[in-house]
């Protein structure tokens, strides 16, 4: 069944440029700075259009899940204030698995999502600036006992005896979005996915050059299904990628999915996450171990690292050819989250010329600390490495020694010092000296991660200027 044509007739010139708050967002969201009389603190309407026509937006997904005051919000103060400028709304719930009876859940009708149908598409009626409604995560396995064939047709046919042209949406990552049985199943009721873009199955936050890409993998599979593509950009953190979004990585996204947007390729771009409270980056996204940049080796949670892809930071360094000897020091530390790597998963060395003068297993040490070489190692002698040279390849690699799935492992390492030869940029505290190598295109990343205290406020307005392109 085709996406209604009432939906796509409904969507602004030029594809959607929204703003998309999340649960796990960071100051995505403004609320009033103290509780009205019934003990809630509102959203702060006036506050967030006004940040929100300064993103150069013309939608806005309306999360409703953080306060049980969020649809009343939005049925009495923001749908109205939206229609005055001209801000087109669609509303954003999450599906059983998100919900906490005792906690976050999209009230006032919960998990009776032929309730929300009705609700939403009454309410379109009174503003037509609400030109849709959508679910988070369908594809999870508690989702889909509930959202069956028959549940399914009876959420749309109570949609579409109230509003037959209002649009209904639901999140799919890059598994679903490019499955055609996700797409068989779910196509007959839904009129666009919003597609998160990380990569297609690498699973961060880091590369960009694969968002077209991507975006056209899904529309072979969507597009004939009657079914639009709407990309949702990580403009604030994701939980499960190796670093942070950067300005650049959010402005090279959004920038990408505009243009297919504009050539009526997909129907918009959502920056998921954008900061819009002011507020400066959480201290605790510095992870140097002096100063505000480290290099990072990284292999994402949700992905497979196949044997002997690696990723790897490296320079050419000068070496002094009349030194006695040469000596290389550096510290490094090792953050897993909840899915630990097995030892002999991944492998940490070092390499002058491509020649291993130093290695350790990333599970070798007990310390989950800042350490000197191998634990009670301190500085590595590389005199034999270096002996006759002028310069030299310096390499830092994290490799996988066998196929690993879903292990995450950021190895941090930073404050390099040296005898007999010179490393620009010891501190990684710059861009440039440090080149990086994704060695057999898998998952696994090198790059410099650096803390920038004002980075939300930078990323407002890398996506506001894409947006007002």
């Amino acid at each position: 069944m085709p996406a209604r044509e009432g939906f796509r007739a409904n969507l602004p010139a030029g594809g959607i440029k929204a703003a998309l708050i999340g649960g796990n967002t960071i100051g995505a969201s403004i609320r009033e700075a103290t509780a009205r009389s019934d003990g809630y603190r509102h959203i702060d309407t006036p506050r967030l259009i006004g940040r929100l026509q300064e993103l150069n937006t013309n939608t806005y997904f309306y999360g409703v899940w953080d306060s049980a005051t969020d649809w009343d919000d939005l049925r009495e103060e923001f749908l109205p204030a939206a229609q005055e400028i001209g801000l087109k709304v669609i509303p954003y719930l999450v599906p059983p698995s998100e919900t906490d009876l005792n906690g976050r859940a999209s009230r006032p009708y919960i998990m009776d999502y032929v309730a929300w149908a009705r609700a939403h598409a009454e309410l379109s009626l009174e503003y037509p600036n609400l030109i849709g409604w959508s679910i988070d995560d369908f594809e999870f396995d508690m989702n889909a006992k509930l959202f069956t064939h028959e549940y399914m047709t009876q959420m749309r046919e109570t949609q579409d005896a109230i509003n037959p042209d209002l649009g209904f949406l639901t999140c799919a990552y890059w598994g679903a979005a490019t499955s055609p049985e996700f797409l068989d199943k779910y196509g007959p009721f839904i009129d666009g996915i919003v597609y998160p873009y990380l990569d297609g199955h690498n699973h961060n936050t880091q590369v960009t050059s694969t968002v077209k890409s991507d975006l056209d993998a899904i529309r072979e599979v969507a597009e004939p299904r009657g079914i639009e593509t709407i990309l949702l950009v990580y403009a604030g953190r994701f939980l499960t990628s190796q670093l942070r979004p950067t300005e650049t990585y959010a402005a090279e996204c959004v920038r990408a999915g505009v243009e297919h947007a504009a050539e009526g390729k997909i129907a918009g771009v959502v920056a998921y996450g954008t900061q819009v409270d002011g507020a400066p980056t959480p201290n605790s996204e510095n992870l140097a171990m002096y100063g505000t940049g480290r290099l990072s080796l990284a292999a994402p949670y949700h992905s497979v690292a196949k044997t002997g892809t690696y990723g790897e930071g490296w320079q050419t360094v000068v070496v002094d050819p009349d030194s006695p000897r040469y000596e290389l020091s550096f510290w490094h530390y090792r953050l897993f989250t909840s899915n630990v790597p097995a030892p002999g998963d991944y492998e940490f060395r070092v390499l002058v010329d491509d020649e291993e003068v130093w290695a350790s297993d990333v599970r070798g040490e007990p310390w989950a600390l800042w350490i000197q070489g191998k634990g009670l190692q301190g500085p590595v002698d590389i005199t034999p490495y270096l002996k006759g040279k002028t310069s030299a390849r310096l390499a830092f690699r994290l490799t996988a020694e066998r196929d690993v799935s879903s292990r995450y492992v950021d190895v941090g390492i930073d404050h390099l010092e040296t005898v007999g030869f010179t490393i620009a940029d010891p501190g990684f505290e710059e861009d440039g000296p440090w080149e990086f190598v994704r060695g057999g295109n898998g998952p696994i990343l090198a790059s410099i991660d650096h803390f920038v205290p004002d980075r939300p406020e930078r990323i407002f307005r890398a996506v506001s200027e894409e947006f007002g392109r």
